[in-house]
């Protein structure tokens, strides 16, 4: 495995993650702009704003897969998530936790949220950074290894919210 290869599966990662969030956001824009409001980001609900946000990852993740420049891409990537990054800090360290539409599964924000951003933002740093631009097929390659990992990743905070396996015994 290569730069090449280890770029590829970076921006297929980013790619299934960036589509995973924006499409719910798009598709329900309310829960996003309530959350900027929660977040003292905005002092209004603005439904335009969440669905404008959520078409700004999905272009984000679609063009970590099929832009030729990787840079662009990888930077707005960065760019968002140093930002969704800093709004949660700031939200936690001022006490609140707060339901953030992360990926339309009803996730409230914690110190797991900032940890698994920051992770995103080291892999959108390394795509940047990289003189390596992976292949077509890389980056299909790493889609395929996002997928994975996002459905992973939504499958666990999806039963986390649901709690369909947890068992009240009324006494």
């Amino acid at each position: 495995m290569d730069l090449a290869d280890l770029a590829g599966a970076g921006c297929g990662l980013l790619a299934a993650l960036f589509v995973a969030s924006g499409v719910p956001k798009i598709r329900r824009p309310f829960g996003l702009a309530l959350a900027l409001v929660r977040f003292g980001v905005v002092r209004r609900v603005q439904p335009g704003l969440g669905r404008l946000l959520g078409a700004l990852e999905v272009a984000t993740g679609i063009a970590m897969v099929i832009s030729p420049a990787l840079l662009p891409a990888a930077t707005c990537a960065l760019v968002l998530l140093v930002a969704f990054t800093a709004v949660v800090v700031r939200s936690l360290l001022a006490g609140q936790s707060v339901e953030c539409a992360c990926f339309g599964t009803g996730e409230t924000t914690s110190w797991v949220t900032v940890a698994r951003n920051l992770v995103l933002i080291g892999v959108a740093a390394f795509v940047a950074a990289t003189t390596a631009v992976p292949t077509m097929d890389q980056r299909i390659s790493g889609l395929l290894i996002g997928t994975v990992i996002a459905c992973g990743y939504l499958l666990m905070s999806t039963l986390a919210v649901v709690k369909p396996f947890s068992v009240r015994i009324d006494g």
